[in-house]
C-alpha cells in the first residue's frame, strides 16, 4: 500500500525518523495508529457482543405488553444516562 501524507504529518513522520524515535517511517505510523486500532477492536468487541444478544432475544422470545417494553427502555436510558 503506497499512502500521501499531508505534508506536515509526512514532515513530523520524517522529523522522528530522523532523530532516532522510530527505526523507520513504517514504525512511527505504526505507532502512532495504535489508539485507533485499539478503538477499533473494542468497538468490534462490543459489536459482536450486541449482534450475540440480539441473536439471543429473536431465539427466545418473551411475550410483554408494550407498556412493559417502554417501562424496561426507561430503565435502560436510565442506567445509560447516569454512566455519562
Amino acid at each position: 500500500m503506497t499512502l500521501n501524507l499531508p505534508k506536515d504529518i509526512e514532515t513530523l513522520v520524517l522529523a522522528r525518523v530522523e532523530s532516532g524515535d522510530f527505526a523507520s517511517a513504517e514504525e512511527a505510523l505504526r505507532d502512532a495508529m495504535k489508539p485507533w486500532l485499539d478503538a477499533e477492536h473494542s468497538r468490534q468487541q462490543k459489536l459482536r457482543s450486541i449482534k450475540a444478544k440480539i441473536a439471543e432475544g429473536d431465539a427466545d422470545p418473551v411475550d410483554l405488553t408494550p407498556a412493559e417494553v417502554a417501562s424496561r427502555l426507561d430503565k435502560l436510558a436510565e442506567t445509560l444516562t447516569t454512566r455519562a
